[in-house]
């Protein structure tokens, strides 16, 4: 009897740590994603300044 119980915690223990990992790598997919969200958006605004920038620079003339 000792032997199931010790057996079926085992058992038990193993699927809630295979499920911690699994929302440990859900919860890492969502902030990589989150981050290249970020990411996107500030090279959308870098290319933006260097949009007005170079039409700045095109203006000027020596």
């Amino acid at each position: 009897m000792n032997q199931s119980v010790a057996t079926a915690t085992e058992e038990r223990t193993s699927v809630i740590e295979s499920r911690n990992m699994d929302i440990r790598d859900r919860h890492a997919n969502r902030q990589g994603v989150e981050n290249l969200q970020s990411t996107l958006r500030a090279c959308g605004d870098l290319d933006q300044q260097a949009r007005r920038l170079k039409q700045r620079v095109d203006r000027f003339h020596i």
